[in-house]
């Protein structure tokens, strides 16, 4: 009688190890995360990820705005069981297109390009899919002082985008890194302008004719600036 009672003991014990497991793979955190490209040749204003059974779209993810060719990433948590029945709402509204919505995205990890109302024929206003190319800029400030603006803009545009470096600034000596993503047709005749201004100048300097590529560049005092350059391409220790 005794060894039976311990068998079923043991078996009563496994069980409830068998639930406890389940219950923690259930209860693991998923991570989602969805790299979103600005595919619609204007500058996003208005970014929203929301549950579709939701009334509240939570924050403007495209903050000040989101220049044409710049990505952002996006990331959401949850358990499995959560993971498997969410579905989500991406939103997002130029100045001439106003709330594009996809409103069956999924819990994965995916790339999403945002388009163009021609793009989409109507019917879907993104692509899951990057861009073809990526430029890739390494900003570098030998200013001598802190650099409190910094934005990089298509040429002829009167829309500058974000402050590449927020309300805090890049001191002197610190380093960003700026990406661009385009198609192949769109980067070979992509040329941007890149503005600065730094503690001590009274104007912002620029650089109006900055191609699609990979490159760093340094920004340069306004005693150490070329003439009319205010940049170097070349870094810090080249």
């Amino acid at each position: 009688m005794k060894k039976t009672i311990t068998l079923l003991m043991a078996l009563g014990l496994c069980a409830s190890a068998f639930v406890v497991n389940a219950e923690e793979a259930t209860d693991e955190i998923q991570k989602a995360e969805y790299t979103v490209y600005n595919a619609t040749g204007a500058v996003v204003k208005e970014l929203y990820l929301y549950n579709a059974d939701s009334e509240d779209k939570g924050e403007n993810l495209a903050a000040s705005g989101m220049a044409k060719g710049e990505s952002i990433v996006i990331t959401r948590e949850a358990t499995a069981e959560e993971a498997e029945a969410a579905v989500y709402v991406l939103e997002f509204s130029t100045d001439d297109v106003k709330e594009q919505k996809f409103e069956t995205l999924h819990f994965e990890v995916a790339p999403i390009s945002l388009q163009i109302v021609d793009a989409t024929s109507g019917a879907t206003p993104i692509a899951f899919e990057a861009p073809e190319l990526h430029a890739e800029y390494t900003v570098f400030n030998t200013t001598g002082a802190k650099v409190t603006e910094l934005y990089l803009y298509d040429e002829g545009s009167e829309e500058k985008g974000a402050n590449l470096v927020g309300e805090e600034g890049i001191a002197d000596g610190e380093s960003i890194v700026l990406t661009r993503d385009s198609s192949k047709e769109e980067s070979e005749a992509a040329v941007y302008v890149l503005e600065f201004k730094a503690e001590g100048m009274d104007e912002a300097q620029k650089f109006e004719t900055l191609h699609f590529e990979e490159a760093p560049i340094s920004l340069l005092s306004l005693d150490a600036a070329s003439g009319a350059t205010p940049i170097a391409f070349a870094s810090p220790e080249a």
